[in-house]
């Protein structure tokens, strides 16, 4: 491993915080990658260059400061990475001064290396499966050499899956740090799933997150059991809010896509109606989504016309279907008379000139309220 500058600068920020010396941390050539003191980046420094290739501590006195380069009074202390010495930390100052604390600026310096190397392993594992899961829901034919690959990740390719796509709600990402949301979601995801190896958690992009989960329809109570507490969790611990779109169980690797691109439909319902939306269980719904946008607002041109901008009368309109045209309940809901109610409803006729009484009129108008919605 060799160490990078913006390691180096966190080490010394680290240490730092720890001792009021000023440090430096040195590269296995001797070159001075960070410093308390920036005007030392850059320079050879002999004294740690000695530290590496003895793999030893290094005391530099006054005396010595006259005849090494680049030095100053302190301690030098090799960093040991896999038995390797891979730089230097140095602390300045009268070494008697410093001296009792080398060791634990040492280890303190070694524990933060040995955290960031597990964790550019963890991250790069990640990146891997994230582009294999990528190219793995896109093709529809699967040879030998890609499977080999997925062999590799320590995935079982011929297990049944099926996807699930998560979203973060969009208001949770225009209000903040959106990497660290992404962050904070992944991890409660693969949390709440981390008892399976074969349960695969990949970032998506703009917020979406992709589980391939090892699935058998039997399980499926189960399955909606485990997404709705994590969806809880997420909400309670983060207090984000996510989508949930589940897609098509399939069994044989080259069928992923299927699973796939039914959980993009299924997540697209689960915006709409906010809850955690199987693709199996869609079919209006699911139909929907196939209508282009341009098609949605000619439908709530066509339909709506002139009461599309007119609250009381849309707001009429959704309460009378959604309590299935029964003028007494829809009276009580909206705290109005039956004798306005008839009126209203009597406007949206003249208005539209769609009498409520034909079923294919109220559809028309529960589409066009639904499209509406969306829209807005």
């Amino acid at each position: 491993m060799k160490l990078l500058s913006t390691l180096a600068t966190r080490i010394v920020k680290e240490v730092t915080h720890i001792v009021n010396e000023e440090i430096i941390v040195v590269d296995d050539s001797g070159i001075i990658m960070a410093a308390s003191d920036e005007k030392r980046v850059g320079n050879f420094h002999e004294g740690a260059y000695k530290a590496v290739r003895k793999k030893e501590k290094l005391i530099i006195s006054d005396q010595d400061v006259g005849r090494l380069k680049g030095v100053k009074a302190g301690l030098n202390l090799p960093i040991i990475f896999d038995h390797r010495a891979i730089g230097v930390i140095g602390i300045t100052g009268k070494p008697e001064k410093v001296n009792h604390f080398g060791e634990l600026i040492q280890r303190m310096t070694e524990l933060i290396i040995q955290a960031a190397y597990t964790s550019e392993r963890l991250a790069s594992k990640y990146r891997g499966l994230e582009t294999f899961v990528y190219e793995w829901v896109h093709l529809t034919q699967i040879d030998q050499d890609f499977l080999e690959r997925g062999e590799i990740l320590g995935i079982s390719m011929f297990l049944p899956r099926v996807c699930a796509m998560y979203e973060v709600r969009a208001e949770e990402l225009d209000a903040g740090d959106d990497r660290l949301i992404e962050k904070e979601v992944i991890e409660q995801i693969r949390l709440s799933f981390r008892d399976n190896p074969q349960d695969l958690v990949v970032r998506w992009g703009n917020g979406r997150f992709v589980l391939l989960k090892h699935f058998h329809e039997e399980d499926k109570s189960q399955l909606e059991h485990a997404l709705y507490q994590c969806k809880q969790r997420i909400k309670r611990e983060q207090g984000i809010d996510v989508f949930v779109g589940i897609g098509t169980t399939e069994k044989e690797p080259d069928k992923l896509h299927r699973s796939y691109h039914a959980a993009r439909k299924a997540l697209l319902v689960s915006k709409k109606k906010s809850t955690i939306t199987f693709y199996n269980e869609l079919t209006l719904d699911i139909a929907l989504t196939e209508i282009t946008e341009e098609t949605r607002r000619i439908v709530v041109r066509k339909v709506l016309g002139e009461i599309a901008n007119d609250n009381e009368l849309l707001e009429t309109l959704k309460a009378y279907i959604q309590h299935n045209c029964s003028i007494k309940e829809t009276a009580k809901y909206l705290h109005i008379h039956i004798n306005t109610l008839h009126y209203r409803l009597k406007r949206i006729n003249e208005l539209t000139g769609m009498p409520l009484k034909e079923t294919e009129n109220l559809v028309s108008f529960y589409l066009a309220l639904s499209f509406l919605n969306e829209l807005v």
